[in-house]
């Protein structure tokens, strides 16, 4: 199944909880085992956090917005964070 879903969110580690309901929402529409969509939103939250922490350390404007975009075509997952 091809699939491309992305939503953004406010730089907060407020924000952290809807990234993971996110990327989980869209892995259960992928045909993947449960154990890789676990573990696929594992790293994409860790990647998440790392952007609140060290590219904004903590500190971002209340309107800095970062995009997580979730791809899935031709059997090939693409994840990518702006």
């Amino acid at each position: 199944m091809d699939i491309s879903e992305s939503k953004d969110f406010i730089v907060s580690t407020a924000s952290l909880k809807e990234v993971r309901v996110f990327s989980r929402e869209v892995f259960e529409k992928i045909n993947i085992p449960q154990d890789q969509k676990d573990e696929l939103v594992l790293a994409i939250a860790e990647a998440a956090q790392n952007i609140v922490k060290h590219a904004f350390k903590n500190n971002a404007a209340a309107n800095e917005l970062m995009v997580v975009q979730i791809s899935c075509e031709n059997n090939k997952l693409q994840i990518a964070f702006y």
